[in-house]
């Protein structure tokens, strides 16, 4: 594949490429140079070494492996990172839990994830907090004005942050707030890190100008990769203050039911006073997602390359936001039907949309400004057609980084799939647990594959064998899932997403069927003609929301293809092919004894597990698992 250096005529090639030919597993883009115009002055960023693993043997560093011991791990990942050239997160006794953000102030480290790694913040949002909040009339509150003195002598000068950390001082009598600092990582005034393959959760986005999940003040030579973020209290990855060259790729960025209010996912440059010249950053093969509102990103003063993004947030009130003395240059992004305000300028010095560059909701791109956008590094850029299908089966925590002899709690066991179809569904039953590639290719059989962040899941099918239908009866391709070991499937979103071969549309019906009853989330629906190399692609997007329980025991998603075609003179169906690409089931895994969430199926190897899956002693107090029991250990 031919590497081009991105002027105008190159971001402006639709050159066919390999699915696997994207994901280099080295650094790339604003990280590896030291210049936002000279290609010449590159930088080597090797992190604290060594940016894989397993780890290669002959490398001399410093390295530590970590793994959760189920208590406050703040103090031992901030002094891991201190003394040590690469940390080695090892999820596979359960989640690390921190109490406040871990400061990084030295340079050339790196910190990878193995075994589904997840950091996630000790304090969260609750359900309780959210009912007082709303009491209040929170949501309806300025957040630019009013406000007030806290119980605790603070002055606080908007009307909705003065009264939720009013509220919170009062339900929790945190008089020193130190909730606000349930982020996780700060890299400040350091260079030459690395993270990689991590699972970052947060406790909810909530006004209270608490921490991120990851910020990088003043910063440089930061390369973040293939890592996933949840739930940000402020922010969910902010880049200020002078930070420099930061590559962002590969990452999801999304929120769940923890989120409140400001669902402000990316911001770069922290006010408009920010010194010039800095804040250089790439953001590429990234998705934002599910309850993502603002900020995909919001930058001022830098120069940001966005390649070949992934957007399908269906909350979005703004998406890509270029502001003041920023300079854009947008290319082979991909914005989804459902995402209707996905962009706005506002004193941008320049703004650079290339024509390989969709958007479901717009029958033309916005206008560029200013001179054309270029960026000092050579890189490999895939047609906009080809973003979902890449993104949604590389993006987040998705490495195969781990130890066979340490295999991740509850990657196995705990949930079982089949698939079926009707007479007229031409569906192969092949199933498989990976796919190599997810290019959405009309004709090919159906695939299965799985993706599982501790309790959240994600089930895809990919590659649908061309259906032949004709009536709403007998065409439909039913995907069951059946939970084991006391445990239930709760669903939470569907995402689906077709191409056709053919010239005529057909229509789908779309339900989920769980022990509550079948839930209708598209019907009767014609899919949107966009023709993109010749293939009329659709993507529609559902939250479930109406579940008063979760599912015990089998549940389907039941998908139907009818009247494919047109009205024969004799009343019959001129049948048309419609092949399926994609159908992603979104949910969690919830105990059914507790209706706790699940992270994991606890192992029957004998040990001792609490409710989060981490493995404890004898002397933990509390709900305990062994050989799959529960039982209260005092």
């Amino acid at each position: 594949m031919k590497k081009t250096l991105f002027t105008l005529a190159a971001v402006a090639c639709t050159m066919a490429a390999l699915a696997d030919g994207y994901d280099l597993n080295k650094p790339f883009g604003f990280c590896t140079v030291s210049s936002r115009t000279d290609a010449s002055q590159t930088y080597d960023i090797t992190g604290g070494g060594c940016y894989v693993y397993p780890i290669p043997e002959g490398f001399t560093g410093n390295v530590l492996t970590l793994k959760s011991n189920g208590q406050d791990m703040k103090s031992t990942i901030q002094n891991a990172i201190k003394q040590n050239d690469v940390v080695i997160l090892d999820g596979s006794d359960g989640d690390f839990i921190v109490s406040s953000n871990i400061g990084i102030a030295a340079s050339n480290k790196t910190i990878i994830g193995i075994n589904n790694a997840r950091i996630c913040t000790q304090w969260y949002v609750t359900d309780e907090l959210k009912k007082a909040l709303d009491g209040a009339g929170v949501p309806k509150m300025s957040t630019s004005g009013g406000g007030g003195t806290l119980p605790n002598g603070t002055s606080v000068k908007e009307e909705a942050e003065y009264n939720t950390r009013k509220i919170i001082i009062e339900m929790t009598g945190d008089n020193n707030e130190e909730y606000r600092k349930s982020g996780v990582l700060t890299i400040q005034n350091c260079q030459n890190i690395i993270i990689r393959n991590i699972t970052f959760v947060g406790p909810g986005s909530i006004d209270v100008g608490g921490y991120d999940l990851i910020s990088s003040t003043g910063a440089k030579h930061i390369w973040v990769d293939h890592c996933e973020f949840l739930d940000g209290m402020d922010g969910n990855f902010d880049i200020t203050n002078s930070a420099d060259f930061h590559t962002v790729s590969w990452c999801i960025f999304r929120y769940t039911n923890r989120a409140y209010m400001h669902q402000n996912t990316n911001l770069i440059g922290s006010s408009d006073s920010e010194s010039k010249g800095f804040l250089n950053t790439t953001f590429a093969f990234c998705w934002w997602g599910s309850g993502c509102k603002q900020r995909m990103p919001m930058a001022r003063v830098g120069k940001v390359h966005m390649l070949n993004n992934y957007f399908t947030s269906t909350t979005a009130s703004n998406g890509i936001n270029p502001r003041i003395s920023s300079e854009f240059l947008i290319d082979g992004n991909y914005i989804a039907a459902g995402m209707k305000k996905y962009y706005s300028e506002d004193n941008a010095s320049a703004v650079t949309w290339t024509t390989n560059n969709y958007i479901a909701e717009s029958s033309s791109l916005p206008a560029s400004k200013g001179s054309t956008v270029t960026v000092p590094y050579s890189i490999d850029a895939a047609p906009f057609s080809e973003v979902p299908a890449l993104v949604e089966a590389g993006a987040g925590a998705t490495l195969p980084y781990g130890d066979s002899s340490s295999e991740p709690t509850g990657t196995k066991g705990s949930i079982l799939w089949s698939l079926s179809s009707n007479a007229n569904a031409e569906v192969s039953t092949a199933l498989a647990s990976t796919v190599s590639s997810a290019s959405a290719t009309c004709g090919s059989n159906l695939v299965l594959n799985k993706y599982a962040s501790n309790n959240n899941v994600r089930f895809a099918l990919y590659q649908a064998q061309t259906i032949q239908t004709a009536a709403a009866d007998d065409n439909a391709v039913i995907f069951s899932i059946t939970t084991q070991n006391g445990y239930k499937f709760k669903a939470t979103a569907v995402e689906f997403y077709a191409c056709k071969a053919g010239t005529d549309n057909g229509t789908i019906d779309v339900s989920w069927k769980d022990a509550g009853g079948k839930t209708a989330l598209w019907t009767a629906q014609s899919p949107n003609r966009n023709n993109v190399d010749n293939n009329y692609y659709s993507f529609y997007s559902k939250e479930i929301t109406n579940q008063s329980t979760a599912t015990e025991g089998e549940c389907s998603l039941i998908v139907n293809i009818y009247n494919v075609g047109a009205t024969n003179k004799d009343g019959s169906i001129n049948k048309k092919d419609l092949g399926l690409a994609q159908v992603i089931i979104k949910g969690t895994i919830i105990d059914g004894s507790t209706g706790i969430s699940a992270p994991v199926i606890i192992k029957d190897d004998g040990n001792i597990y609490n409710l989060r899956g981490q493995k404890v002693t004898d002397d933990y107090k509390g709900i305990v698992i062994k050989n799959g029991k529960k039982y209260i250990q005092k």
